[in-house]
């Protein structure tokens, strides 16, 4: 009589299981349908999908510490064109922190945000300088052909006009935004790539 009451104890335990494994698949599947289904965010430049891998590149920053694609890979980034000789990389740097700024209120995205402006100039000396402006920010430098790799990817030669490219972890480039575009915008572009990551990041071949 014993053994006859067991039977259908197991037989209930294996449906419930199967019922909750239904009920986990199912939300699984559900997620993923959502996000590769998503709307993509709306932003002022361009959004790139699938994201596009950053080349391998080697430069230095204001110290002289090598500067790869690793180091471009360990957060968000977000990376201007300009030489701080004149006012093109002045005003690249200035938008660079001023759309930070505007995330104080986002510390989960200013505080995984890096800062780097690629220098065309060549003193180290007043790149030192301009890097106390934010500890989030690295000025970095190299020869033209070091640079040749990040440049192909935003023209840094026309003065006060290059792109911003947004590079999500792992040295994912995202999305290509105008430089020339106000501080609020750019805030708000990274703020919606940001919520949007998940789904975009998916597409990564």
């Amino acid at each position: 009589m014993l053994l006859a009451n067991r039977r259908p104890l197991a037989a209930r335990l294996i449906l419930m299981l199967l019922a909750m494994a239904i009920l986990v698949l199912g939300y699984q599947w559900g997620n993923q349908y959502q996000r590769r289904h998503a709307e993509p965010p709306t932003i002022s430049g361009v959004l790139l999908r699938p994201p596009l891998a950053a080349p391998e590149f080697a430069l230095e920053d204001a110290l002289g510490r090598p500067f790869d694609r690793a180091r471009l890979g360990a957060d968000w980034t977000l990376l201007a064109f300009g030489s701080l000789a004149d006012a093109s990389g002045q005003r690249a740097l200035q938008r660079l922190i001023e759309t930070r700024n505007r995330l104080a209120d986002r510390p989960e995205i200013a505080g995984a945000l890096r800062l780097v402006l690629v220098d065309g100039g060549a003193d180290r000396a007043r790149a030192r300088d301009f890097s106390r402006l934010s500890p989030a920010l690295d000025i970095v430098s190299g020869p033209p052909e070091a640079r040749a790799p990040l440049a192909a990817l935003g023209d840094d030669t026309d003065a006060g006009s290059a792109p911003i490219l947004v590079f999500a972890p792992g040295a994912q480039l995202l999305a290509i935004l105008p430089g020339t575009a106000a501080g609020a915008t750019l805030a708000a572009d990274l703020a919606a790539l940001h919520a949007a990551a998940p789904a975009l990041l998916a597409e990564t071949p």
